[in-house]
């Protein structure tokens, strides 16, 4: 049921202002034109019917226009691992279509002007700090396409994705050492890609020779261009359906019906209150034993929300900076609305009651040139930040921590002297929810997979060895924590290994009593006298021909106490490996025992286990509401590290 408002809670917007605070959208592109007028009218007197066809045309170009990228492009992090997105923005840069966080038209209104716009243009860039707040690192090229309709521009189509290799000291564009921007790539400020349809083949000549992969960047860019004129295409068609005016109105009527649900519908589930939660970036890539705090103070009244990043650390050596602005952070953490209210659309109308702010000079506010190419460690660990400070105001009724993405990779040369970077994307057990289990081995990046085996080996010098879950890696809880990877390769040539991950030391964190899962990690020559154990990001290991390397990913934290687990799900854990028999007895107390003549096959002895869980309540520590694990509360006892949540305790957990 929907939470019950009071009247007294009342959010001041006003105090965030700069200095104090960076303004929450870089820069705005408010209208003026002669058809807003009109269009404004127009939105308020559109039928539903109407305005859900139009909104589901949009969707339907979006996907289509991405399944051309998977069928067109080259690179395997774009092709195969899905780390691209199509999107739609009105004529002032707000998004109509569901990737409300993506990369947006800002900065090609910043750099030219509309009147300067003709059918036919295209647009790029991946200058992070020339991208007016909507770009994050450099590997992120974005191709935007103004399209038409009555003689005038009336919204921009994008799509941007991450390439393989735009140049930058380091193979693959993610030097994780790296101290300033200029060290990860070529900055491509905002140019005209097309002008009328004609390719400025000099520009683009620049753009490719930085690349050490240079003809699988040009299929991505080519790809993002034709996907781009997709959408262009599919938005002309719904105008010659509808009228340019009906379609254009449309937009913002789809935009405001994003904040009207949000406001009515996602808003009254969430109680009104301030609510602080923490979390860490293990390092900057730099510094190994200097975690970094991601803090957010959620601060809620019956209109909105307002995330205030005060407490965050100050940005950093090393380039796990995010410079977005408030407005794009907002976006990111607004799709979790959705938990409220699933299937929400979510575009910029989640910014009317959804809205983030940040001091100066932060990790998420870095100034130029700071090192930023590994950002995606901040975009994770706010996201747990996040659920800490929601798991209060929900009195422990929400999903416990995971970590959703991890890189590892291979390069050198092969037999044949040429060079190859093999790169893969990897997710991790989910976490525990207040009601069921956490999933198995999934990533954050909608619709990724991992490379497949045969893939792998014919592509490059790599063999797959063994590919499957990570026993006893999800957190014990009532409801257990998903299972991470584990992955097993060897290389066939001299090379090096890259590893850019999190949560390879602090744990994924249990949530109202359950427990923290397993970190992840890599292992060189695993049960060998040569076993090497590498734990954080590195940029270049030596690795040797014949060397196998196993990928071990975390695995989500557990929900709720583990000694009120069903015996049953534990005894089936056990029966298909994915908990050991150790394990069932240690954090579950649940005492199995072999069925005579029958290998692996178990059944619960319900005295012993009785008994059993009766010693372990007697003498474990009270339940907390966030289980870190054994690394955080180290530092914390070491003073390192410090959290406002070690005392709290789990709410009562569910019976059923």
């Amino acid at each position: 049921m929907p939470a019950e408002h009071t009247s007294r809670f009342l959010v001041d917007e006003t105090k965030y202002r700069p200095p104090e605070y960076e303004p929450f959208r870089f820069r705005a592109f408010p209208r003026d034109d002669p058809a807003w007028e009109r269009i404004k009218q127009l939105k308020d007197e559109l039928d539903v019917l109407t305005v859900d066809v139009i909104e589901w045309g949009i969707e339907a170009a979006i996907e289509e226009a991405e399944a051309a990228v998977e069928r067109t492009a080259r690179s395997t992090i774009i092709r195969e691992q899905h780390d691209y997105r199509a999107s739609l923005n009105t004529v002032d840069c707000n998004s109509v279509s569901h990737v409300s966080w993506a990369a947006t038209a800002d900065p090609i209104r910043a750099h030219f002007e509309l009147e300067d716009m003709h059918e036919g243009d295209v647009f790029l860039f991946n200058d992070v700090y020339e991208s007016s707040g909507t770009i994050g690192h450099l590997p992120d090229y974005c191709v935007v396409v103004p399209v038409f309709g009555g003689g005038r521009v009336i919204a921009f189509s994008q799509v941007f994705g991450h390439c393989n290799d735009v140049g930058g000291r380091l193979v693959g564009s993610w030097p994780i050492t790296s101290t300033n921007i200029f060290e990860e790539g070529l900055l491509c400020p905002p140019i005209r890609m097309y002008s009328q349809g004609v390719l400025n083949e000099d520009a683009y000549k620049i753009v490719l020779r930085n690349s050490r992969f240079s003809e699988e960047l040009r299929g991505d860019i080519d790809a993002f261009v034709g996907a781009a004129r997709i959408v262009d295409r599919r938005v002309c068609d719904l105008s010659k359906r509808y009228g340019v005016d009906v379609v254009e109105a449309a937009f913002y009527r789809i935009i405001d019906r994003c904040a009207e649900i949000a406001r009515e519908v996602a808003l009254p589930h969430i109680p009104d209150g301030e609510y602080v939660g923490e979390d860490f970036v293990e390092n900057d890539g730099i510094s190994y034993d200097v975690p970094v705090k991601i803090q957010i103070t959620i601060r809620k009244d019956a209109e909105k929300i307002i995330a205030d990043f005060a407490g965050t650390d100050p940005q950093t050596e090393g380039p796990i900076n995010w410079p977005m602005d408030g407005r794009h952070y907002a976006k990111w953490l607004s799709g979790l609305l959705k938990a409220q209210v699933p299937g929400l659309i979510v575009n910029e109308g989640a910014m009317e009651v959804f809205r983030a702010y940040l001091p100066p000079r932060t990790v998420l506010s870095p100034e130029y040139p700071a090192p930023v190419v590994d950002r995606m460690m901040c975009m994770l660990r706010m996201i747990s930040a996040y659920i800490v400070a929601m798991s209060k105001a929900f009195k422990g009724q929400m999903m416990a921590d995971m970590q959703g993405i991890g890189i590892y990779g291979l390069f050198g040369h092969d037999d044949d002297g040429e060079f190859f970077l093999y790169r893969e994307i990897f997710g991790s057990g989910t976490g525990a929810r207040w009601y069921a289990d956490g999933e198995d081995a999934i990533d954050y990046v909608p619709n990724s997979r991992n490379l497949p085996a045969e893939f792998i080996e014919q592509r490059y010098p790599v063999i797959v060895d063994r590919v499957g879950l990570r026993a006893d890696a999800g957190g014990p809880g009532q409801f257990r924590g998903g299972m991470g990877y584990m992955k097993d390769l060897r290389i066939l040539v001299d090379g090096f290994l890259l590893t850019d991950v999190e949560r390879t030391a602090f744990a994924p964190f249990g949530l109202n009593g359950g427990m923290a899962g397993m970190p992840g990690a890599v292992k060189v020559n695993p049960g060998t006298p040569e076993e090497k154990h590498i734990q954080f990001s590195h940029e270049a290991i030596p690795v040797q021909a014949g060397d196998r390397i196993r990928i071990l990913t975390g695995g989500g934290g557990g929900w709720g106490d583990p000694l009120k687990r069903d015996t049953e799900a534990v005894r089936l854990d056990v029966a298909r490996r994915i908990v050991s028999r150790q394990s069932g007895e240690q954090n579950y107390g649940v005492v199995l025992e072999e069925v005579e003549d029958q290998t692996r096959v178990y059944e619960v002895n319900e005295e012993a286990t009785k008994e059993r869980r009766a010693e372990i309540e007697a003498s474990r520590r009270p339940l907390r509401l966030i289980d870190r694990g054994e690394y955080a509360e180290r530092l914390i006892d070491e003073g390192r590290i410090s959290v406002c949540d070690l005392d709290l305790p789990a709410f009562a957990t569910s019976d059923s």
